[in-house]
């Protein structure tokens, strides 16, 4: 008679479930479907049935040696047999950790992209499991990247386990037998299942994979951010609604109004006093998922919150992140931080409480100094008239091809011209299919993710041309308002261009992996090449760009030959994607050459006393806060503007020991740096007077502010793109200000610079003056002028007579239609500036300054300056003339 083996259905319900969704059983991979049965059966048997044969008693050796050299580690794994042997960059990372630096609390791990750094992690950790140094965790930024690293896990045969289906953890991952593999926003939330403060899971080893990323996604772990429909934000605009107006009249009507970039911040004296009332709205709310997550952190630290309202969202965010509240990660007893080469790892310092040393010296092979090849061709610099329209024009429209395009934009706002000309632009739940679709050779379409720089890995063939499309956007309105509060900060500039090396990044993911990128959009063109500010960038990147402008003069000189400008970026790609010989030995022989100098930034000190500021603040010592803040400006900052960034922040931290001695620091801070909120009292509007130095000196002194011609159309170009309609009036209005400087104006933001009046004020010759209300924002297709923006204007236009009495004035409304409603009516003579003629003020500003060209810059004589304005009509009499024209009052 035969035996017939029973399992319980239920056993095998449950691991048949597990191999399907899992593709793996107890940890072993399964690759074939075709050995299902097969598989199955073996592993049921193996976890049902005790072993038949115990083959360690053959064995010479009571016990087998568990070995913690991830080399050795990694020769004994059952890898699959596309996984081969340790790349020389791993070998030396992996050899150096175990002998050296395996004991260290924090190290940071920085390699070239497409060098392995997922799998130096998990050994890393699967060393340490080895050693009974566990449990383990590996964090990814995401949860795509989770299912990628997963993937990796079973090619190189290493075993991992996951959140149990109630979200509870895995035994495996208690008991110190397996890592687990997560992303970030599991462990890092108000409800962590890991805990917080005294009550955590212990965790003895963490990586963070993708690091810059996960502060990303922490930081919004503390932050709560509610629309303008939410009754949170009702609540807090009727908090606030009395004090918001004195930091700027005009941007608070549009907030009002809804307008959706307009935003303020809410003073932190207000806050501060408001702060039970504040305390009594959120707690009612603390159960909500927009506060829920964030309500343990800030429950008892409500005053030292930041918070800003914006005519589409209300956002609340701590000053300091408190990271030591997540115990597993603050008490492990090594923390591992990935890092790539091009990323600058300062903001660890800040986001994580890292020490400077370990900054200063990651883990990294000093050996191989660039990876990949990146052709970055800058469209605008061949042509003139290759600029973002026309590539984006071009490169969006559907063709039938063996490669992918993909476009990295700043925004969704940016993706509408691509999409409306047949690309895709998917949202962000949609991303990973998106990129299986590119995987799987769908190629026909352009693809544009909007707003993703980093977490998205597009490899060989799924990316062999790479749009990079503007300066990325700040969508946080905490650094929105830093970003139009320091401008030209060390600070604020590592961020964007760490932004930017992140998007590089995307399509050239190992050492033999390639990629054209086009570099699109005048801000953008202009960081990476401004002497200003491509210092921010890593040795590699620079010598990239400067392998940019170089393609670019040569391909210049091709443009005469009758060649269509365009004809030039199309053999370019050419040249690229058939692997041209010339252009891969000139890219070697340049790349080689890399020399990476010393920094003498101090970028690291200024973030170690930030954090040290903060964290005194944090605990009420006040004054110590203070102490550090006043170190910090005496020896670290000179602009005049940055100081004025920081002692606003130290009059915050005064303000609950004097407020007095506060207020005096908020209006030394506002004085050199109006940018920055008002103080209540002791502000007077100083006026505009044309008195001192001719405009042509003062259109000189501009332009010799560059150092060639170069440089000044690079500048030219980056405030005329702003200059159009659907672009933010955060940067609208900036631009307009500069635009008055260029052209020899005195010029001001007086509802942004003393919280009154219009939003462009400039005073000429004569003191001439021209007012401007700007609407960059609304709808293009809007047929008539609402009574409440004829109300702002007639507004401001008395505003204006209170400060300047009859002085001659312009008034013009910056809007697409010229159609007044029926409903409203002006109170002063008022024309209006449509698309047709800011579009006309755009082109004779650029032709104008085209005229320097030929000339050495800092030779230019007032005669010749004189004349360029006659012939550009940018004189007086023409400005009031030719860029403006009269509205019409709409019919009932």
């Amino acid at each position: 008679m035969s035996t017939v083996l029973r399992i319980p259905v239920s056993f095998f319900n449950k691991y048949l479930i597990a191999l399907l969704k899992e593709q793996q059983v107890c940890g072993y991979p399964f690759y074939e479907t075709d050995n299902l049965k097969f598989l199955l059966l073996d592993k049921l048997l193996g976890k049902y049935l005790s072993n038949m044969v115990d083959f360690k008693k053959k064995l010479n050796k009571p016990e087998i040696e568990k070995k913690t050299d991830p080399i050795e580690i990694y020769d004994s794994l059952d890898r699959r047999s596309i996984a081969g042997p340790l790349r020389p960059a791993q070998f030396k990372i992996l050899n150096e950790w175990y002998d050296s630096r395996k004991d260290e609390k924090d190290l940071i791990i920085k390699l070239h992209t497409g060098e392995g750094k997922t799998l130096i992690g998990l050994l890393i950790l699967q060393s340490k499991i080895n050693s009974g140094q566990s449990p383990c965790l590996y964090v990814c930024p995401n949860k795509y990247l989770v299912q990628q690293v997963k993937r990796d896990a079973r090619k190189f045969g290493i075993s991992f386990c996951s959140f149990e289906d109630d979200g509870s953890f895995p035994n495996e991952f208690i008991d110190g037998e397996k890592i687990l593999i997560t992303h970030v926003q599991k462990v890092f939330n108000g409800k962590t299942k890991f805990g917080l403060g005294k009550n955590y899971v212990h965790v003895e080893n963490i990586i963070l994979d993708d690091s810059h990323a996960c502060i990303d996604s922490i930081k919004n772990t503390f932050t709560i951010s509610v629309k303008r429909d939410d009754e949170i934000y009702k609540e807090f605009f009727e908090l606030f609604k009395d004090f918001l107006p004195e930091q700027g009249q005009g941007t608070f009507l549009e907030i009002e109004n809804g307008e959706y970039d307009s935003f303020l911040p809410i003073p932190y004296w207000n806050w501060i006093d408001k702060s039970e009332e504040i305390l009594n709205i959120l707690s009612t709310h603390r159960e909500e998922n927009d506060v829920a997550f964030s309500w343990p952190f800030i429950k008892d630290n409500i005053i030292n919150c930041q918070a800003f309202i914006s005519g589409n969202s209300l956002e609340i965010s701590p000053i300091h992140i408190p990271i030591d509240k997540f115990s597993s990660f603050n008490n492990a007893s090594q923390r591992v931080l990935m890092s790539a080469t091009t990323q600058d790892d300062s903001f660890f310092i800040k986001g994580l409480g890292f020490k400077i040393n370990s900054i200063k010296n990651p883990l990294h092979n000093p050996d191989q100094i660039w990876s990949g090849e990146k052709m970055l061709v800058i469209p605008s610099l061949v042509h003139d008239s290759l600029d973002r329209d026309k590539i984006v024009t071009v490169m969006s429209k559907p063709y039938e091809k063996h490669y992918g395009v993909v476009s990295l934009v700043s925004s969704f706002k940016k993706s509408t011209t691509y999409k409306a000309l047949g690309s895709i632009v998917p949202k962000s739940e949609e991303i990973g299919s998106v990129v299986d679709h590119l995987k799987k050779s769908n190629f026909k379409n352009t693809v544009v993710f909007a707003n993703r720089y980093d977490g998205i890995d597009l490899p060989d063939e799924t990316c062999r041309i790479l749009i990079l499309d503007s300066k990325p956007y700040f969508f946080s309105l905490a650094d929105r308002y830093e970003e139009a509060n320091r401008q030209g900060s060390d600070s604020l500039n590592i961020k964007i261009a760490q932004k930017i090396e992140q998007g590089l990044g995307r399509s050239v993911r190992g050492e033999k992996d390639f990629c054209l990128i086009l570099v699109i959009g005048a801000d953008l063109v202009k960081f990476l090449k401004s002497s200003r500010t491509n210092k921010y960038f890593s040795p590699q990147t620079q010598k990239q760009i400067e392998i940019g402008i170089e393609i670019a003069k040569m391909a210049e000189e091709d443009i005469p030959n009758e060649n269509q400008p365009f004809d030039v970026i199309r053999s370019l790609m050419k040249q690229s994607l058939q692997r041209d010989e010339g252009w891969k030995e000139f890219y070697r022989e340049e790349m080689n050459k890399i020399s990476s100098d010393p920094s003498t930034s101090k970028i690291h000190e200024i973030f170690s006393l930030e954090r040290k500021a903060s964290e005194h603040n944090y605990i009420g010592e006040y004054e110590k806060a203070c102490e550090v803040m006043q170190d910090l400006i005496d020896n670290y900052v000179t602009d005049i503007p940055e100081k004025g960034w920081y002692l606003q922040t130290m009059a915050r931290y005064k303000y609950l020991s004097s407020k007095h001695d506060s207020n005096n620091l908020q209006k030394s801070a506002f004085s050199k740096n109006n940018e920055l909120l008002k103080p209540r009292e002791g502000i007077t509007y100083k006026k505009l007077d044309f008195i001192t130095e001719e405009r042509t000196k003062r259109i000189f002194n501009w332009i010799k502010q560059h150092e060639n011609f170069e440089e000044l159309n690079l500048a030219v170009d980056s405030i005329l793109s702003d200059l159009t309609f659907g672009t933010s009036a955060e940067k609208f209005e900036a631009a307009f200000k500069e635009l008055g400087l260029m052209l020899g104006f005195l010029s001001e933001r007086p509802d942004k610079e003393i919280k009154k009046g219009p939003d462009n004020l400039w005073c000429g010759s004569n003191n001439q003056y021209f007012i401007f209300e700007c609407k960059s924002e609304v709808d293009l297709e809007r047929q008539e002028i609402s009574k409440y923006e004829a109300g702002q204007m007639n507004s401001h236009c008395g505003w204006f007579e209170s400060q300047y009495s009859d002085s001659p004035v312009k008034k013009i409304l910056i809007i697409p239609t010229k159609s007044l409603s029926y409903h409203a009516n002006f109170t002063h003579d008022v024309e209006i500036m449509r698309r047709g003629k800011l579009k006309h003020l755009r082109t004779n500003v650029k032709a104008f300054f085209k005229e320097f060209q030929k000339y050495e810059i800092h030779s230019i004589t007032d005669e010749l300056i004189q004349s360029f304005i006659a012939t550009h009509k940018l004189d007086i009499e023409s400005l009031k003339v030719d860029y403006s024209e009269g509205y019409n009052q709409a019919l009932r």
